[in-house]
């Protein structure tokens, strides 16, 4: 009996871990309007997919803002969980 309790546990952490419940994804806002951002992977993210805590709240982004985002379980949401600075680079002094 004790196998096939160590089997349901191996199968049940197997799809957990294989599901991907959540991942750390970038993104780039692309309007501002009505708050759209654009993923790594090119998706575009409208406000009924985001999660907008209320370190954000209102919700006031600048055109090209960087976003660090949360992909929840199943990818239908996302939350906003910081900006990303814009490292800029000095210019070298001739």
């Amino acid at each position: 009996m004790n196998d096939i309790s160590d089997i349901i546990k191996m199968l049940a952490k197997e799809a957990v871990e294989g599901d991907k419940p959540v991942s750390v994804v970038t993104g780039r806002v692309t309007d501002t309007d009505k708050l759209t951002i654009e993923t790594e992977q090119k998706l575009l993210l409208t406000e009924e997919f985001l999660i907008i805590t209320s370190r954000f709240y209102p919700a006031v982004f600048k055109l090209d803002t960087k976003l660090l985002l949360l992909r929840c379980d199943g990818g239908q949401k996302y939350v906003i969980l910081d900006t990303i600075p814009e490292i800029k680079e000095e210019e070298e002094e001739e």
